[in-house]
């Protein structure tokens, strides 16, 4: 039977199988932008144009004050007490902005995949470093609701700039406004097998794990028979003096319990009152069990309790 493509199959940690339908808008490929050609609004240099006219564009980096003039020059100078200090550094003069209508321009793809306009300036203060002027490229990107300012400055080269400037002003333009993000959508799963199916494959699961601690209930009584008879009746031989007062308590089989598990008597040994080495606190203990994760557990725990037994029998 084939499945359809709008069906996943997932299990769970208990190795449920369950499918899962995807909504029909995850089959959707998305919806195309709006096509750059149909287009008829202003262009990019048109957008930004009105920023020649505006003030200067400030950011403080640490130690460094940045002054970005759209269309002139940047500028890198240090402040102290509102007032410039030292030497102003020119990043760059402007030179010329990327060409959107040149579609073989090398950076086409970059500027459209990541979404900003940049412009190229240069022939800034020489560089003690690498005795070059200092460069610098200034990129726009759309931000909503915002006044024009600089978000970061980042110097990926010595002496060499990138200004990233946000702006409202591009957000028209369709090769610059931020795709459309999906909307969530819910996820429906249901049991792959049906509850009768279900129902046969959790009871098989607890006849296995039964058949399994039963399995195992029997070689422990093996191993408690041999153990005690062995070492902890001579023990008792040795303070009362007779063998009568001493009794071992071996696991009944495994009782099934609510839910669907099984427990298994954790073995002890009674003695009785008159032994001293009665200690009345000792009881009986059940350990649940709910998964073979259990029964893996309380495996290890009944190891580890046999091996400190035989520790203190030998001491």
């Amino acid at each position: 039977q084939r499945r359809a493509e709008d069906v996943v199959t997932v299990a769970s940690r208990f190795k449920q199988r369950y499918e899962c339908h995807l909504p029909p808008a995850a089959l959707r490929p998305p919806a195309p932008e709006e096509d750059t050609r149909l287009y008829n609004g202003s262009g990019v240099p048109e957008l930004l144009r009105p920023m020649a006219a505006g003030p200067c564009l400030v950011k403080t980096k640490d130690w460094w004050t940045y002054e970005f003039c759209y269309g002139k020059h940047i500028q890198q100078y240090h402040v102290e007490e509102s007032e410039i200090r030292g030497d102003i550094l020119f990043l760059g003069y402007y030179q010329s902005a990327f060409d959107w209508d040149d579609e073989t321009a090398k950076a086409s793809k970059q500027h459209r995949l990541k979404r900003y306009h940049s412009q190229s300036y240069v022939n800034g203060s020489r560089c003690d470093l690498t005795g070059r002027a200092r460069e610098a490229e200034v990129r726009f990107l759309c931000e909503e609701g915002v006044g024009d300012h600089i978000a970061r400055v980042d110097e990926p080269q010595s002496c060499s700039y990138v200004v990233t400037v946000h702006t409202a002003r591009l957000c028209r333009h369709p090769s610059l406004r931020p795709p459309a993000t999906a909307t969530p959508q819910p996820i429906r799963c249901h049991p792959a097998l049906s509850p009768a199916q279900y129902g046969h494959y959790v009871r098989a699961q607890v006849s296995d794990t039964k058949r399994k601690v039963e399995q195992i209930s029997e070689e422990l009584r093996t191993l408690d028979t041999r153990l005690w008879s062995d070492r902890d009746v001579g023990d008792i031989e040795s303070h009362t003096g007779t063998r009568e007062d001493a009794t071992v308590a071996l696991p009944p089989p495994p009782t099934e319990v609510a839910g669907g598990g099984c427990c298994v008597p954790v073995t002890r040994v009674t003695l009785s009152p008159s032994s001293p080495l009665v200690d009345p606190r000792k009881k009986i203990h059940f350990k649940v069990l709910r998964s073979p994760g259990d029964l893996l557990e309380f495996i290890e725990e009944l190891k580890e309790s046999t091996r400190k037994v035989g520790e203190v029998t030998t001491q």
